[in-house]
């Protein structure tokens, strides 16, 4: 699990795709300071996620899993200020959690409709940053 100096892994099977989402939801909730709906989303996601990866770790076979790099999705190191900037940052979240869906259906383990509500509530975010 080289993660580069990031704090963020690769993705390379279920553990890894969990943590690296949750991994994700704590860093946009940093970025999210200003906003405090934001904040409070990613900060609930979080917290789901690790409770997940606790969880269902040893319930899932760790299947290997390709397609997802993680340097696509990392934020900004130097994330803009302001609504556009976690706007952009929303749409970054989005996109991982559609990819995960498509590259790791077959390790999700039932957890597709959370992705896929995580994706939408991203999606929402970064709508209503742009106003």
């Amino acid at each position: 699990m080289d993660d580069k100096g990031t704090g963020f892994p690769e993705i390379t099977s279920f553990g890894t795709l969990l943590l690296f989402a949750q991994t994700l939801e704590n860093a946009a909730a940093g970025y999210a300071e200003d906003f405090p709906k934001a904040k409070r989303v990613h900060t609930k996601r979080g917290k789901r996620l690790e409770l997940l990866r606790r969880e269902r770790l040893n319930e899932v076979v760790l299947q290997p899993l390709t397609g997802l790099d993680r340097d696509e999705y990392l934020p900004p190191a130097n994330a803009s200020a302001g609504a556009a900037g976690l706007a952009g940052l929303e749409d970054g979240i989005a996109r991982y959690y559609r990819d995960a869906l498509i590259h790791g259906a077959h390790v999700l383990g039932g957890l597709e409709r959370t992705f896929a509500r995580f994706a939408r509530e991203s999606e929402d975010l970064a709508a209503s940053l742009r106003g």
